[in-house]
């Protein structure tokens, strides 16, 4: 098991939405690499690259743990190299992250370079 108990309760609101995602899904995306696990304080993050673009694809937690989470997302992107940072998620996340632009149900922000 990779995620705790606790972990995979944050997230598993976030997964309701796409049908057929489960905990299952999720640690073998992580045992095998091809998601990245991002955590502060009671709150944790999934990402997974899609080309030149890293996908945050589930969140759960507490609003200031999960901005704090989004800057070490966008660090990790920028020292990988990917161009932009998209968040798959409710629309309500548009009103509290700062430089995303919406397209769709997605928001997208490019990297920049530094620490963020």
């Amino acid at each position: 098991m990779i995620l705790s108990d606790e972990m995979w309760e944050r997230l598993r609101p976030a997964t309701e939405p796409f049908e057929g995602i489960d905990r299952d899904d999720v640690e073998l995306g992580l045992a095998v690499g091809e998601f990245h696990l991002f955590e502060c304080g009671n709150s944790v993050a999934i990402t997974s690259p899609f080309g030149p673009v890293l996908r945050i694809g589930l969140a759960g937690g507490e609003l200031e743990e999960l901005m704090n989470v989004e800057k070490q997302i966008l660090n990790f992107a920028s020292k990988e190299g990917y161009k932009m940072v998209e968040i798959i998620g409710r629309p309500g996340w548009e009103k509290v992250l700062d430089g995303y632009e919406r397209v769709a149900v997605m928001l997208r922000k490019a990297v920049g370079y530094g620490l963020h």
